[in-house]
C-alpha cells in the first residue's frame, strides 16, 4: 500500500498515536477533517509527534497548499473518533484560512484537497467518488463541527472536481440534435427548432465544422444558439465536453464524428 507522491514532506506521527496496520480492514473511503486553525502542514503535524498524544491523521495540508504526511496509509490514523472509520478511512486535516465562523480555506488549500482526494482514490481503488459514502468528513462519525460549514459546503465540488480527475472526458459523443446536458457533447446537425441555430444555452463551448469536416472558427464559450453551416454542423459541449472542445479543436483542424 502505497503513499501520495503529493507530499512535500514527512512529519512522522508518534507510534503510540496511530495502530500499525488496518486489523484486517482495507481502505474504502477518505475522511475530511480541518485544523481548526491557519497552519502550515508540518505545524498540524507535529502535535502528532507528542507522546500521549492519543490522535494523528494521514496527511495535512497547509494554508499555502502544501501536503505533508503523517501516517503511512497503510496504517490506522486516529482521527475520525470512530474505530470502523479510522480502520477503513484514509483522513486528511486541513488549514483553515481563517478561524471561527465558517471555517473557510484557502483556494489553494482547497486545490491541494481535490488533488489528493484524487490520489488516494486512485491508488486505493475506491472507484467513483460518492459524497457521503466513499468521501466522508469527520462529523459523519463523531459529536463534532469538524470540517466546518465551509468544507462540507464544498463536498459537492470535491468530489466532482476529484472523479474528473480520474475520468477525464475523452470526447465521446453523447447525442445529436438534443438538448444538451451537464457533461455532455452533442453534434447539432438541424438544431433543437430547425431554425439553422443549435438552440443551446451560453453555458457551453461550441465550434462549427463545414460540409468538408473542417473546423471553420476556433471553440467559442460563452455564447450557445451557434449557426449551423449549410451542410455542417456544430460541436457544442458542456463543462467537461466543454474543456475537451476548447483543448482538442482548433480552427481548420479536421473533425472525424
Amino acid at each position: 500500500m502505497s503513499n501520495s507522491t503529493l507530499i512535500y514532506t514527512t512529519v512522522k506521527a508518534y507510534e503510540g498515536n496511530y495502530t500499525k496496520g488496518r486489523s484486517g480492514k482495507k481502505i474504502e473511503k477518505i475522511t475530511i477533517h480541518h485544523m481548526a486553525g491557519v497552519l502550515t502542514a508540518q505545524r498540524c503535524g507535529e502535535p502528532f509527534q507528542v507522546v500521549g498524544r492519543r490522535g494523528s491523521a494521514h496527511y495535512g495540508i497547509g494554508n499555502d497548499g502544501k501536503i505533508a504526511l503523517y501516517v503511512n496509509e497503510a496504517d490506522t490514523a486516529w482521527a475520525d473518533g470512530n474505530w470502523d472509520s479510522n480502520c477503513t478511512s484514509v483522513s486528511i486535516e486541513v488549514s483553515n484560512s481563517a478561524t471561527g465562523g465558517q471555517w473557510q480555506v484557502s483556494d489553494a488549500a482547497l486545490a491541494s484537497l481535490v488533488k489528493l482526494v484524487a490520489d488516494i482514490a486512485k491508488r486505493n481503488n475506491l472507484g467513483t467518488l460518492v459524497k457521503g459514502k466513499n468521501l466522508t468528513w469527520h462529523q459523519m462519525y463523531a459529536a463534532t463541527t469538524c470540517p466546518g460549514p465551509y468544507l462540507i459546503s464544498k463536498m459537492d465540488y470535491i468530489v466532482n472536481s476529484a472523479n474528473k480527475i480520474n475520468s477525464p472526458f475523452n470526447g465521446k459523443l453523447a447525442g445529436i440534435d438534443k438538448v444538451r446536458y451537464a457533461d455532455e457533447l452533442i453534434v447539432y446537425y438541424k438544431g433543437l427548432t430547425n431554425n439553422g441555430k443549435t438552440g443551446t444555452n451560453k453555458w457551453g463551448t461550441e465550434v462549427a465544422v463545414n460540409t468538408n469536416g473542417v473546423a471553420i472558427c476556433d471553440p467559442i464559450y460563452g455564447v450557445g444558439n451557434m449557426d449551423i453551416p449549410v451542410g455542417g454542423y456544430v460541436i457544442s459541449g458542456h463543462d467537461v465536453a466543454s474543456d475537451w472542445i476548447i483543448k482538442n479543436i482548433k480552427k481548420g483542424n479536421q473533425i472525424t464524428i
